[in-house]
């Protein structure tokens, strides 16, 4: 006997998995609270990382990034809070004044098509692995370098 049918079960994760990143965004003082809060609305979507056709044009749109102009380029990590959150820490290591991850990352970045940042807002999808490239304030990852797309590190990540 099956007690869920239907997309209830697929709702019902998603409602958890935001419910226990905005509990996890509520335990740091409010300036790094706002400033985690927008990183992951903007660079993390935890689902599956096949981002192939209409991906782009979808989620920039659902995540207010095509509002009042279409932003041109924004990258989306494919991994767990806490995965990304531990490049702050013992899983990744200084790169100037932001950090690098020691392991890469599926990472889909959105670039704008055409000449235009007017809507209908219509993007290409670059979808390889990398290592990421963030700041971080008091531990928590709070901007991604979108400059910076490290595919092969070339040595292995010196951990504290």
């Amino acid at each position: 006997m099956r007690l869920f049918r239907g997309p209830a079960p697929l709702l019902l994760l998603r409602f958890l998995a935001a419910l226990v990143t905005q509990m996890d965004a509520a335990k740091q003082p409010p300036a790094v609270r706002q400033r985690y809060i927008h990183f992951l609305n903007q660079h993390r979507d935890n689902s599956n990382a096949n981002t192939g056709g209409k991906y782009c044009d979808k989620l920039m749109a659902k995540r207010g990034l095509t509002r009042p102009n279409c932003k041109n380029t924004n990258s989306f990590i494919h991994a767990t809070d806490s995965a990304i959150k531990d490049v702050c820490g013992n899983k990744g290591e200084p790169y100037g004044n932001l950090r690098l991850s020691c392991d890469s990352f599926r990472v889909t970045t959105c670039k704008l098509r055409g000449g235009s940042n007017r809507q209908p807002c219509k993007y290409t999808h670059d979808n390889r692995p990398r290592h990421i490239v963030i700041a971080c304030d008091q531990g928590y990852p709070v901007h991604y370098d979108e400059g910076k797309v490290i595919v092969n590190r070339g040595r292995k990540c010196r951990r504290r």
